[in-house]
């Protein structure tokens, strides 16, 4: 059979190495950017505290230092998220970066050369802000643009730069860099590359696309903040992920404190091999980032956290001090330990992807909480160090990290998803399930065509996609999301109120009803460019009737699809095995006009050549499929699932040829059609 024809070539080019590894091409520069800006940030991570130990600053002090700086760096996480949900992603990273700048030129030009303590304290900690207003609000950025699918892998590529630069690369630039210009100069590069990575990624992040309307900003900013503080009451699962994520990384901070002075003078490492140790710890880390947001996307997130990461961790943190100790001297085995352990820690990858669906309607609170918790990490691995080190020691100090890593292990296992947000499921509910759940032997065989024999005043049978080949909840799942992005306050019952009555009426566009309702300015645009960041077709969605009705109707009829969609339903198409079963495909993104516009139903038949007289159409809406068709002169079969009416009226049921439940009729109907025009 011929391919199809449609109106983008280059949907049908190989899938990129990047593309396969499900890299968001628009935040490109965002990762780069953020790459940078970890790896200038990361510079000091393994040294600082071994410098600040050699101008006689004691490790309380330092332990003291670094939980302030964490404290700070809590506050600018927690609020990072309703920040950017108020300001925009772009305004928050900006003033991170200038955090970052003014006050680390502080510390350096003034509180390293005096030895001044208590200005160390002000303007290292007040450093504290930049970093995660700048990482965590490219972090909203990156959850609140990416498909629901995609999302485990995109989070994957925010951790990869994240931790590629800090410390991995960080740390080996100075490894690198100390030995021929110094520790003190090495601070300051560290600040010019500071510098450029906020400002690539910056000028290469688009704007934002939809500013409040007028009127909205003060209620949105309202909401924000007091939803970024309600929220772990009205969702106590974001609390859980909150404490999940603090122990995530809250040892890595409390091992800068005490690891470097521990590897140097206990273990018998050199300062450049204790470097280039954690430089190899996160380069471990920086590559299971990225595979932990893929395999999580494939195997569960939860499973991947509790068991990869908590209690993965658990042992590898064990080890990074047993093993060490027991073989002094041993880099290599320093290394194999410290590579154990970068890998398991990436098993909490996939919590950035749970945290904002936790409240799939308030994203940017429940995103505050997780950028809480990475916050909160900074101190509270420093603050375990200073209260237990002197008391326990560091063996007592590595056990309570791991204790702690346990603990993780089981919380993680509650922060179960709601139901129509876990990956996989958005497949059919309530009758539609038990239905065909119940029907596997209208699927036992093929349709059978032997009637249509002989007959031939029928070539080309025309489909719509949504409802028809795949589940409508697709489509309207992206609405409420997009609906919940533009007023959070929306009640999800309202939503649906709004849709059931237009789904009676099978009359006008859901599309505009909803933006009629719930969008400032009745701005259909807005709500359409919103809802196809989530527009997908899972494998799921696919009616189980599909492959087997089509693969039979193909060997007689020229078949065509028109619907309004774009890329996403050509990939959904060639991953399930139906593109090439189709000699035209007209897609509103490709053809210029969407449903109801009789000239997207025009382009197929003049596409394969067929007139209106010969030719059928299949789909689930009367306004957008069933009266467009007519009025050109097509025959229309009307099927009863996805958004048409779950009872239709007399007069409903009058107005197309013929009405069907499943394809699985489709050559039943065909055949009863047949001659009508002739």
């Amino acid at each position: 059979m011929a391919p199809a024809y449609q109106a983008s070539p280059s949907a049908l080019q190989p899938a990129s190495l990047l593309e396969r590894f499900s890299f968001p091409r628009q935040l490109a520069w965002g990762y780069l950017g953020l790459l940078l800006f970890m790896m200038g940030d990361g510079v000091e991570s393994g040294y600082l505290a071994h410098f600040l130990h050699g101008e006689g600053i004691s490790q309380k002090k330092i332990a003291f230092l670094f939980t302030v700086y964490g404290a700070l760096a809590t506050m600018g996480a927690r609020y990072s998220g309703a920040l950017s949900d108020i300001w925009g992603p772009r305004l928050v990273m900006w003033i991170g970066l200038f955090a970052w700048t003014v006050f680390q030129v502080i510390f350096l030009a003034f509180s390293l050369p005096t030895g001044d303590f208590a200005s160390m304290l002000v303007s290292y900690g007040l450093r504290g802000f930049g970093y995660p207003l700048f990482a965590y609000g490219f972090l909203v950025l990156v959850t609140t643009s990416t498909p629901v699918r995609r999302l485990g892998s995109a989070v994957g590529w925010f951790w990869f730069a994240f931790s590629a630069g800090l410390p991995t690369l960080g740390s080996l630039f100075a490894s690198l860099l100390i030995p021929y210009v110094g520790q003190y100069v090495t601070f300051w590069c560290s600040l010019g590359m500071v510098i450029v990575g906020g400002l690539v990624a910056l000028s290469g992040l688009p704007r934002r696309a939809h500013p409040s309307a007028p009127g909205e900003t003060e209620e949105k900013r309202r909401g924000s903040l007091f939803s970024s503080i309600t929220i772990a009451w009205d969702k106590p699962k974001t609390a859980i992920g909150c404490l999940v994520r603090m122990i995530n990384t809250a040892p890595q901070f409390g091992f800068l404190v005490f690891l470097p002075t521990f590897f140097t003078t206990v273990v018998g490492l050199r300062l450049s091999q204790w470097l280039q140790l954690l430089s190899y710890m996160f380069l471990s880390n920086m590559i299971a980032n990225l595979l932990s947001g893929i395999v999580g996307d494939k195997l569960g997130w939860r499973r991947t956290v509790a068991y990869v990461g908590g209690v993965g961790c658990t042992i590898t943190t064990l080890l990074l001090y047993y093993v060490p100790s027991a073989h002094h001297g041993s880099f290599g085995l320093a290394v194999l330990v410290a590579v154990l352990y970068g890998a398991t820690l990436a098993g909490y990858v996939p919590l950035s992807a749970i945290m904002p669906l936790l409240a799939p309607e308030n994203k940017g609170a429940a995103i505050s909480m997780l950028n809480l918790g990475a916050g909160a990490s900074a101190m509270l691995g420093p603050a375990i160090v200073a209260v237990f080190i002197g008391p326990l020691g560091i063996e007592g100090v590595m056990l309570i990290f791991a204790g702690l890593y346990a603990l993780s292990a089981v919380l993680s296992l509650f922060l179960t998803l709601p139901t129509e947000v876990e990956p996989g499921t958005l497949g059919w509910s309530g009758i539609g399930e038990a239905a065909f759940g119940s029907s596997a032997s209208l699927l036992a065989h093929p349709p059978a065509m032997a009637a249509l024999a002989g007959q031939n005043d029928i070539d080309l049978v025309l489909f719509d996609l949504g409802g028809t080949i795949y589940d409508d909840s697709t489509y309207t799942r992206a609405l409420l999301r997009a609906v919940h992005d533009i007023n959070p306050n929306v009640q999800e019952h309202e939503f649906w109120a709004v849709y059931d009555a237009e789904r009676m009426r099978a009359s006008g566009s859901l599309r505009t009803a909803i933006a009629n309702h719930f969008v400032p300015n009745r701005d259909r645009e807005r709500l359409t460019t919103l809802a196809r960041r989530y527009w997908e077709y899972p494998a799921s969605a696919l009616y189980p009737d599909v492959k087997p009705a089509l693969t039979a109707l193909a060997g007689q009829f020229k078949l065509g699809l028109v619907a309004n969609s774009g890329e996403a339903a050509l990939k959904a198409l060639r991953r399930d095995g139906l593109h090439d079963l189709f000699n035209v495909i007209a897609l509103a993104d490709f053809v210029g006009v969407e449903k109801p516009d009789e000239r997207i139903f025009q382009y197929a038949l003049d596409r394969t050549g067929v007139p209106a007289t010969r030719a059928v159409h299949v789909g689930n809406r009367l306004e957008s499929d069933i009266r467009p068709a007519k009025s050109l002169g097509l025959r229309t079969v009307w099927i009863l699932r996805g958004d048409a009416p779950p009872a239709p009226t007399l007069e409903q049921l009058a107005e197309p040829d013929a009405v069907i439940i499943s394809l699985i009729g489709v050559p039943t109907a065909l055949s009863r059609l047949m001659n009508v025009n002739a």
